[in-house]
């Protein structure tokens, strides 16, 4: 696997607003006693019923790097263990590490291996009944589980003060962790850790609207999770949109949306009603209290709630007139999925009637096996569809999917304004085709999951899952639709680990995606007309090429004619495939379309 932090460089901090006392070398900083957390020591384990000979070979290692690199071996199942039996392995370590992991030997991915404790001593750090951080990896050979162990391996997460986060006018702003760690933070968006930041040793003043982010650290150890906050100062900020969103974790992915809207100023609120892999339908049984009467379904809610999430009438006695609704479609019964779609929209125009509806269209799971991967959705666009056969594909088959569903809903629900698409799998698609070709300055082909994804459908979207570098791509693609501007120079990319040079392209993508979608609204037409699209082939797969700089493409596999609004989005690839019979069109926001090329059979 790829390791992900040493892909990306770090940026140098931007000082533009830290008082003279944050400005200390690290040989000025107060003395204080060190504290750092218990060095693990010793594990115990726990087999399951046939799988003891398969852990033989297993290692248990600790890093401070990232959840991905630099870790070093503590321990190795050399013996097969007992059957049934807890094994204890007991080794001489001092070393505080924040992530361990446990790595089975290589052709045992995919297999449950049991139960794993970690110690310090008689303290439990992390397994079975610890408030570790549980992860797992994209490694298709090893059986792997690993732990961020958070304040229980590093500093404490930094305390920001004061909490009110909207000011009239200038601040000093003060920032605390653990006894003895080392704060270092910046101003730019980048994110602070062990070599990289200011040291913070006193008060920080700023005088206008500033997104700070801190880290604590004891020496030899690692940063703790980021702390960020951004004070909106009156005279630069401005008001933002209210927007309510449904769906599941994906949905949830854009849980920091407003904190990326904050760092460029802007006053954004939002309320989210999300249930884990819920469709629109079984959101709406909840909101109508039809769910009482399916028993899986009101067992799934109580669940939900015994977990501390809000109940439908908690979420909406928050919600007030709002400027935009998302929907998260994921239904492939289509006539289900609409109606539900209809639902929600007439339940918010009760108090929003100008409201503008989105439809969210996601991605896929990384093995790829919904309806729309398969080929099985129906097209008004097209008489015949045909299967994805790489990542790229699915993302256009999924939004083709969207499509369908938009085209429905328009023809059975005529109130109000007409929904709209956020075509994040498009930059889904394109991020991971600049990356596997080497075009993502500094990422090696084959990064593309550990760079963006937390598992194998959602991407990092917090500082618990390693980096927020996943959801600030399709953060910004809700930023492009919603605020109808460029992200680039104005949005911070707050707790991701890209360099300068990557969180540009980042949001120069999410951009162009957004721009060059003509449902967007933001497509221009012009009368230059766009070069042709050429046609490369080498035997196996399909790329599209034109002489216009930036031109998209359209393109159908059946023979029908496509148009900017008709067919696959191409997104980097097409497969050859028997029967298909290849045309497709170029357009670009500006311009006029080109004509349609067709490849020879």
């Amino acid at each position: 696997m790829s390791a992900l932090f040493s892909l990306l460089p770090r940026r140098v901090a931007v000082i533009t607003l830290a008082s003279a006392a944050c400005l200390l070398h690290a040989a000025d900083k107060p003395k204080a006693a060190p504290a750092a957390p218990p060095a693990c020591d010793r594990v115990r384990f726990l087999p399951e019923k046939d799988a003891e000979k398969g852990m033989v070979g297993g290692t248990f290692a600790g890093s401070n790097t990232t959840r991905w690199e630099g870790f070093e071996q503590l321990a190795e199942i050399k013996e097969t263990p007992a059957p049934g039996k807890w094994t204890e392995i007991a080794f001489n370590n001092h070393k505080t590490y924040r992530w361990l992991r446990y790595q089975g030997p290589k052709g045992s991915q995919g297999k449950k291996d049991g139960k794993i404790e970690w110690y310090a001593g008689d303290k439990l750090l992390a397994g079975t009944k610890s408030k570790g951080i549980e992860y797992g990896s994209f490694d298709t050979e090893h059986a792997f589980e690993g732990f961020d162990l958070v304040d229980s391996g590093s500093a404490r997460r930094p305390n920001i003060k004061p909490d009110l986060l909207e000011q009239d006018g200038p601040l000093d702003v003060v920032i605390t962790s653990s006894p003895g760690a080392t704060i270092r933070y910046t101003l730019d968006g980048s994110w602070a850790d062990a070599a990289h930041g200011l040291i913070c040793s006193g008060p920080i003043h700023i005088e206008k609207t500033t997104t700070i982010s801190a880290v604590g650290v004891f020496e030899g150890g690692a940063p703790s999770l980021p702390m960020t906050v951004t004070y909106l100062l009156k005279d630069s900020s401005r008001p933002g949109l209210n927007t309510a969103h449904i769906g599941n974790s994906l949905t949830g992915t854009t849980g920091g949306f407003f904190r990326f809207a904050r760092t460029a100023g802007i006053d954004h609120k939002s309320f989210a009603f999300l249930r884990p892999g819920a469709l629109t339908r079984e959101l709406y049984a909840v909101a109508d209290g039809s769910y009482v009467n399916d028993k899986l379904a009101k067992a799934k809610e109580e669940q939900s709630q015994k977990r501390g999430v809000p109940t439908w009438q908690e979420f909406w006695g928050k919600v007030g007139k709002v400027d935009l609704l998302t929907l998260q479609p994921r239904d492939f019964d289509l006539d289900k999925e609409t109606a539900a779609e209809i639902s929600f929209l007439k339940l918010f125009r009760e108090k929003s009637p100008d409201l503008q509806p989105w439809l969210y269209c996601e991605w896929v799971e990384m093995a790829r096996q919904r309806p729309s991967d398969k080929g099985e959705v129906p097209s008004f666009q097209m008489k015949k569809t045909f299967p994805a056969l790489t990542w790229e594909e699915s993302m256009s088959a999924m939004l083709l999917y969207m499509e369908e569903l938009q085209h429905r809903l328009g023809e059975q629900y005529h109130e109000g304004k007409p929904a709209h698409i956020i075509p994040a799998a498009l930059a889904m698609g394109w991020i991971r085709n600049m990356i596997d070709h080497g075009r993502l300055p500094g990422v090696k082909p084959g990064s593309f999951y550990p760079l963006l994804f937390n598992d194998q459908v959602h991407p990092a979207d917090a500082p618990i899952h390693g980096t927020a570098n996943g959801a600030y791509l399709v953060d910004m693609t809700w930023y492009s639709t919603f605020y109808r501007e460029p992200p680039e120079g104005k949005v911070l990319p707050s707790e991701t680990t890209f360099t300068l040079e990557q969180a540009r392209i980042v949001e120069r993508l999410a951009w162009d995606v957004v721009k060059n979608y003509p449902d967007c609204g933001l497509y221009e037409e012009g009368s230059q007309p766009c070069a042709k699209p050429e046609f490369a082939n080498d035997g196996k797969t399909i790329t599209l090429g034109s002489s216009t700089p930036g031109a998209w493409f359209r393109y159908t596999l059946d023979g029908t004619v496509p148009t900017r609004t008709r067919g696959y989005v191409y997104c980097g690839v097409i497969s050859i495939q028997p029967g298909i019979q290849v045309k497709a069109v170029a357009y670009k926001s500006g311009m006029a379309d080109s004509g349609v090329s067709e490849m020879a059979p």
